[in-house]
């Protein structure tokens, strides 16, 4: 009996602390329109605050064909129940790159920090998929085509813009235009992007070496860590 009694006590406790507990809606940054990305509980709104969600870009846009797209969103402000966020970057479905990459072809990587013209930090990853194999030269000259081009793109964008610009279509069709010249690569994708300093934050200087090995040409093979992010309860299942 007293065992019985401990477990019921203990039930009740897990219950009162799932009761004081608020539930908190996500939302998305006006670049995406302010839709919510879902929900997520909390206590006290200090603990909300630094969460990670998760969402496609075809939740966000309808867009179908962009299932493969995940965004990454940061929660800096609350306001009563609404968790507000900021992008904090994107990447694609580890299938859909393996579906890009196919025998007899080479991948080519390439990997460059830009800034946008209101002071946005960003990591940007690029692959591209010739329709056969092509020398190192060659691929060289892609790379340096791409964070050329892409970067000074950022000069001129602020970074809402700039965003909207790597997720869509029209980046990928100004790549394949500007890089005909040097060989026809018909499969390229933007395939990942990280912020890595917002204006209001201290900007920590990046060591020498990691700064060789960015500017350096990037291996053919890469391995990605899935970005851990918060459990969050989707509006349709409240």
């Amino acid at each position: 009996m007293a065992s019985k009694r401990a477990e019921r006590a203990a039930a009740r406790r897990i219950r009162d602390r799932w009761r004081s507990k608020v539930w908190y809606t996500i939302i998305a940054p006006e670049t995406f329109s302010s839709k919510e990305l879902g929900m997520t509980p909390a206590n006290e709104p200090d603990k909300v605050l630094g969460r990670i969600a998760e969402a496609t870009l075809y939740d966000l846009t309808g867009n179908f064909k962009k299932m493969h797209v995940k965004l990454y969103f940061k929660i800096n402000r609350i306001q009563g129940t609404n968790a507000f966020t900021r992008f904090i970057g994107h990447d694609m479905t580890t299938d859909y790159i393996r579906r890009m990459v196919r025998r007899r072809r080479s991948r080519i990587d390439s990997i460059f920090n830009v800034q946008t013209s209101d002071g946005y930090r960003m990591r940007v990853k690029v692959i591209a998929v010739p329709d056969k194999r092509i020398k190192s030269s060659i691929k060289s000259q892609i790379r340096k085509a791409i964070a050329k081009f892409l970067t000074e793109k950022a000069r001129e964008m602020i970074f809402s813009e700039y965003v909207k610009y790597i997720l869509m279509e029209d980046s990928k069709r100004d790549l394949v235009h500007i890089l005909k010249p040097i060989y026809p690569v018909r499969r390229i994708e933007i395939r990942k992007s990280e912020v890595l300093h917002f204006p209001e934050e201290k900007i920590i200087e990046m060591p020498e070496k990691e700064k060789e090995i960015i500017e350096e040409a990037p291996v053919e093979e890469t391995t990605e860590v899935e970005p851990q992010s918060v459990e969050a309860t989707p509006e349709s299942q409240k």
